[in-house]
């Protein structure tokens, strides 16, 4: 790993951390912004990109995904100073980063971090046996697809924590979500959340809506929220579990408002809900959920 884009608005961490890494051998490129990175990479792609996104986690991670970009190859490390939470670590991997860790204040630290992005993640080939790296970390909780170099065979592979989970066998085709929200910001949010994670989503905006689309077609599982116009989330699943050809179709309802016991009692016993979860939720959590329901689709 030779070249090194260091984007960092503190001078003098700034300096400090060129200071450590050219000392080890390595070409630093440094920025003093996080909007000087980019074009610095496109111009001089870097072999790895170490970002300190502490005051401005948003523009991080669009910064980062614009490194993935243009930069396919490289590894992305985002440093957020005091530690990331565990919600920022998923953002970055979705953003694209192979690592999101603590202030960088040594050395030996430097070094951990560099061989953690190096590293990647040991795949054997279920059908030639030959093993290979998977070069990005999926997003914890989700499933992806790895391609064998030797022989191109499909590999199911899960994300458990800090482990990759090899699956018994690849995908036969990518589960298909109905996700209904009324709520533009959260629908969006909700479909790239599914599509990282291998899904096909198609989104309603309210209940009616989401009825004239299963009229026609059939989704894996329907996600959906409670307190939405024109119908309520409530009606919308009694719907869905009254029709035959829709009864089977697991339903997982989330809602902001109706967070009692009782309210979760209602969904699952008398509207029919398979599963139910309150926002705010951890991305991993929803995921988790959703899999369980999906077996069939490995």
């Amino acid at each position: 790993m030779g070249i090194i884009l260091l984007a960092d608005d503190q001078r003098d961490s700034r300096a400090r951390l060129q200071g450590l890494l050219e000392g080890q051998g390595f070409s630093v490129i440094a920025a003093s912004s996080l909007a000087m990175a980019v074009p610095l990479a496109k111009s001089d792609p870097p072999d790895l990109a170490f970002l300190n996104i502490t005051r401005s986690r948003e523009e991080g991670w669009t910064v980062c995904r614009d490194i993935r970009r243009f930069c396919p190859k490289a590894k992305i490390l985002l440093w957020v100073e005091g530690g990331p939470t565990e919600d920022e670590i998923t953002l970055g991997r979705e953003a694209g980063a192979d690592e999101v860790v603590p202030e960088v204040r040594s050395l030996v630290e430097v070094s951990r971090f560099l061989e953690a992005a190096s590293a990647g993640h040991s795949l054997t080939c279920p059908e030639c046996q030959s093993v290979f790296r998977l070069q990005q970390m999926p997003v914890p909780g989700s499933r992806v697809e790895a391609q064998c170099p030797e022989c191109h065979f499909l590999i199911g592979v899960m994300s458990q924590g800090q482990e990759v989970v090899t699956l018994e066998s690849p995908f036969n085709g990518r589960p298909k979500i109905l996700v209904v929200e009324d709520t533009k910001f959260f629908r969006a949010y909700l479909t790239d959340l599914l599509v990282g994670a291998g899904f096909d989503v198609v989104t309603a905006q309210d209940g009616v809506e989401a009825l004239e689309y299963l009229t026609g077609e059939c989704p894996d599982l329907v996600i959906t929220d409670v307190l939405m116009p024109r119908m309520h989330g409530f009606d919308l699943c009694r719907k869905i579990k009254d029709r035959p050809e829709t009864a089977s179709v697991p339903v997982i309802m989330m809602t902001q408002v109706y967070t009692r016991m009782q309210h979760e009692g209602e969904a699952r016993g008398v509207q029919g809900a398979d599963d139910y979860i309150t926002k705010p939720f951890q991305p991993s959590d929803l995921l988790a959920r959703i899999w369980r329901f999906l077996p069939h689709t490995l």
